[in-house]
Formats: structure tokens, sequence, C-alpha cells
């Protein structure tokens, strides 16, 4: 007994470091950002008001807010669904057995490695509808629907940077379901094909429910990083045109830093954002948990 409360807090010194500073980096400043969203205060300045719940009673109020909250779900939604789509797919292709699979990997893989920014004012060229990719296919082969203002439109902006967050992440999702893959065992398939079991059957009945861990890590991350969009959307649109892609994080970060006296509303946005985040994670976790465990038990 004596022995194990040494070698505990032995190892408890050891962690105690990266206990700290998880504690300074990311626990204290969750509580001062619930504490400042009760104020009515500018950066700027060391005086602050107490204003209770108000901040939250005004962003609900807010004409934008809807708006924002609305792209925000939209986004985080779309992501979630097509970035595993596009992983999965992609994992499916080099699960497959093909000769050049180390290369595809590594060439899939390496825009994962470029700033989210600079792959964000990247596509902003490659999107101009004068000198971009739409204006060079219309010049030269006549094709003229592809030349667009794509972040220029309130229609299509949004899905425009949704466009360029898969382009740049598929290949993190990519991994993600080809370490699922590779634990599947080959002799299922090979019953399958015994059977006469089509791909389609092969997928859903043997694939599928084996890799519910790898779905589980894919879709919970997709939806948190949809819902806290903001490099990408802040680098390529700003949240426009006009509030057309404005999410959450872009109202937070243009009322605290651009509006006088607006920086505990943009608080309270956080702390809004916060709560959305963890009761969705917990929800599609819990979803998800009980797929897993419905399958191995």
């Amino acid at each position: 007994m004596v022995r194990r409360k040494r070698i505990f807090y032995q190892s408890l010194l050891f962690m105690l470091p990266a206990i700290l500073l998880v504690v300074c980096v990311d626990i204290i400043p969750i509580f001062q950002n619930f504490y400042y969203s009760l104020f009515s205060w500018d950066i700027l300045e060391p005086s602050m008001k107490f204003v209770g719940l108000d901040n939250f009673i005004n962003f609900f109020k807010m004409d934008g807010a809807r708006g924002a909250l609305k792209n925000t779900l939209i986004y985080a939604v779309l992501a979630a669904v097509l970035k595993n789509i596009v992983g999965l797919g992609l994992a499916l292709v080099l699960n497959s057995g093909l000769k050049t699979q180390k290369f595809l990997r590594t060439c899939i893989l390496s825009t994962t490695m470029i700033s989210l920014v600079i792959s964000g004012y990247t596509w902003t060229y490659l999107y101009h509808p004068e000198y971009g990719v739409g204006y060079l296919i219309e010049k030269y082969t006549g094709i003229s629907f592809l030349n667009q203002d794509w972040l220029g439109n309130p229609k299509l902006a949004l899905y425009a940077v949704l466009v360029v967050s898969i382009w740049q992440i598929a290949g993190k999702y990519m991994v993600i379901y080809l370490a699922g893959l590779q634990t599947v065992p080959k002799d299922l398939y090979e019953a399958g094909n015994m059977d006469g079991a089509s791909g389609f059957s092969r997928f859903r009945y043997i694939t599928a429910p084996l890799i519910i861990p790898s779905f589980t890590v894919g879709i919970l991350n997709a939806v948190i990083q949809g819902l806290k969009v903001f490099d990408e959307i802040y680098s390529m649109t700003r949240g426009g045109p006009g509030f057309a892609s404005e999410t959450l994080t872009t109202l937070m970060y243009s009322q605290t830093f651009f509006y006088s006296g607006k920086a505990g509303f943009g608080s309270a946005i956080s702390v809004i954002l916060f709560g959305i985040v963890l009761i969705v994670s917990l929800l599609i976790s819990s979803y998800l948990r009980k797929k897993e465990d419905a399958v191995y038990q």
C-alpha cells in the first residue's frame, strides 16, 4: 500500500507541469470568460459595469444573432457530414490495395499541414471572378457557370468557404477511417465473398459496424470544429457579404475588438457557443457510444 502511494505521488509530480499548464491556459480562462460576460466593459479600459444577464438577453434580441447562429449550425452539420463522407471515401480507395497508396496518402495528407489562414487567402484568389480558376476555365473552354463571384454572392459564400475547409482537412479524416479499416479482419470479407455478398453489403454489414469508433471520433471532431469555425471564414469573407457567412465566432470577434464597450458582450457570445458545443458534443458522444456498445456486446 505504501509503495502504491509513493508511485502515485511520484506520477502526480511528473504530471504536475502539464496539469498546471492546462489549468492556467484552459480552465482559468473559461471561468474568467463566464465572469466577464456579466459585465459591460472595454478591453482597453479598467472600469467594468456589472449588468448581470443583460449581455445574454441582448444577444437574443440582436438582429444578426439569429443569422449567425443559423449559419453556425448549417456549417457544422454540413461539415460533419461532408468531411466524414470524403474522408471515408478516400480511406476506402486507399485501403483497396493500390500500388500508389503511400504516394496518394502523402499527397492528400499534405493539405492538412497548410495553415487555414493561408489556405483561405490562397482560395480567395482561386475563387476570384476576374483571374481565378473559374475565369481560366471559361476563357479556354467556354464553360461559364464556374466563373462566379463565389465569395461575393450571399447565397454561395458560406458553402464556398466550406469547400475550402473540406479540401484542407479531408486528409485528417482519411487517416481516422484508414486506421479503423485496417483493424477489420480480412477473414470477414472472405466469408462475405463466399456468401456472394455485394460490395455495398460487405460495407453495410461488415465494415460500417466495425469502424463505429472511427465514426465517433470523426463526427464528433467535425461537429466541434464546425461550431468553432473562424479562421477560414474570417480570412475569406470576414463574415460577408453583409452577414451572409457570419458565424458565432466571427460575431464574437467583431463585437469584442471592433465595438467600444462590447468586450463583455463578446464574452457572453463565447459562453453561449461554449454551451452549444458542450451540449451537442455530449448528445452525439452518448448516441454513438450506445451504437458502439450495441455492436460489441
